[in-house]
């Protein structure tokens, strides 16, 4: 009987496709995956350490899982970033770093705690699994940046893109296996390709992607807007593929230029304006999604108005809000620090800011008719997600039966989250 393997995944987009990378190579080697981790006889932990609570959930979840007495795996950013972390709540363990885990078959048949941290010189495997509908490729791990605050340089440090032949061949098997939805992903996907074929190469690849046939939605990645602004016409031809959802996940991190030399961000606040106010004028209700830190140290008062002006005067219709946490290794950390007080004040104020934006940009909705792919299921609530055209989520009371599916649909309700709507066809 083979071994049962139970992965559990925190973090980003990239750590969900590794998961998926490591769950398709033990598959394929006879593997059961199994949903709880009391099945298992072996649970990989893939771990995220991008801000300080996280990193502690993370060895809260190694100590907890390790009192199961199964073999234990930690992936992911803490196995390369904070070993020694782990170790010190878990002996016992296995490391994989991200580098290695196109390795994870080995540490899983290891008799003894391995550590696996090489490279693979050829990305030849990619994740060929299907999550209901949709499925995660990774195009690419590391950046070109080095932003202060950062401490996923530390554990993915290079970029290392994907070949597009390589990228075709997982697509193609993907839609085989029944996905609607495929995500486009990377640690930053503005700067695909450009150490392999030295240019910025994603217009390239969505071009060569949506030459295969199939009915089927793209979804891209975050992007930089450092370097989109060098290709930004290309990219705005590729989001109007009637196949590629109208939606930017283009992480400004703060609406002060002073903040982002300190962060090192490499770009200025007009530039995300620029390219806002460009790909809202050539294409017709595009969702924004951005990325602000609060408290970075440095930002004053005015400096925190000015992100929370940037939301509400270009009406961002989604911003991811995180406070500022220190992460060791990094510059920002030895920067004079912001009382923890201040960041919590700030950040409440911004995100109620945002609830109220995103808010009245989602009522606007309320009575339109639309297309929507039913892409995910809500099995506790049993409900069921579909997505517009620019990638919107709308709840919608209907069976698993509809998954995958596409439906004329009402919008009947809004949050400042999602939309409400009900079915009033099911097209196929």
């Amino acid at each position: 009987m083979s071994k049962r393997i139970y992965i559990e995944t925190y973090g980003c987009a990239l750590n969900k496709a590794d998961s998926a990378i490591m769950k398709t190579l033990l598959l394929e080697k006879g593997y059961e995956i199994v949903e709880k981790p009391e099945e298992a006889d072996v649970i990989i932990l893939n771990t995220c350490i991008v801000r300080h609570d996280t990193e502690v959930r993370m060895l809260k979840r190694i100590e907890e899982l390790g009192k199961l007495g199964r073999m234990l795996i930690v992936a992911g950013c803490m196995a390369k970033a904070l070993p020694a972390k782990v170790r010190k709540v878990y002996p016992r363990v296995s490391l994989v770093t991200p580098q290695a885990v196109y390795r994870v078959v080995e540490a899983v048949e290891s008799l003894q705690p391995t550590v696996l941290h090489s490279e693979v010189k050829d990305y030849a495997i990619l994740p060929r699994v299907v999550d209901g509908v949709i499925a995660s490729i990774p195009v690419a791990e590391g950046c070109l940046d080095k932003c202060s605050f950062c401490i996923v340089k530390i554990a993915r440090p290079h970029l290392k893109s994907v070949p597009i032949e390589k990228v075709i061949e997982a697509v193609k098997e993907v839609l085989k296996k029944g996905a609607r939805e495929i995500e486009i992903t990377a640690q930053d996907l503005s700067v695909y390709g450009y150490d392999i074929y030295g240019k910025y190469a994603l217009p390239e690849l969505f071009n060569a992607i949506l030459e295969i046939e199939g009915d089927y939605m793209i979804r891209l990645g975050q992007l930089n807007p450092r370097y989109i602004i060098n290709y930004l016409d290309e990219l705005i031809e590729v989001l109007k593929n009637p196949k590629v959802y109208k939606h930017l996940h283009i992480p400004v991190q703060s609406g002060d230029n002073r903040v982002l030399k300190l962060m090192n961000r490499g770009y200025s606040v007009e530039d995300f304006i620029e390219i806002v106010s460009e790909v809202r004028r050539k294409i017709e209700g595009i969702h924004i999604a951005t990325d602000i830190i609060v408290g970075h140290p440095g930002e004053d008062e005015e400096a925190f108005a000015a992100s929370v002006k940037l939301i509400a005067e270009y009406g961002i219709d989604r911003v991811h809000i995180a406070r500022y946490s220190p992460r060791p290794f990094t510059k920002s950390s030895l920067m004079p620090q912001i009382p923890d007080p201040i960041k919590k004040i700030r950040s409440s104020h911004i995100e109620k800011v945002y609830e109220e934006v995103a808010l009245k940009i989602n009522r606007d909705y309320i009575g339109a008719r639309a297309f929507t792919w039913i892409t995910e299921m809500d099995v506790v609530r049993g409900r069921a997600i579909g997505r517009l055209f620019n990638y919107r989520p709308v709840v919608l009371d209907i069976g698993s039966t509809a998954l995958g599916k596409k439906a004329l649909i009402e919008i009947i309700d809004a949050t400042f989250y999602d939309l409400r709507g009900r079915v009033l066809e099911l097209v196929n």
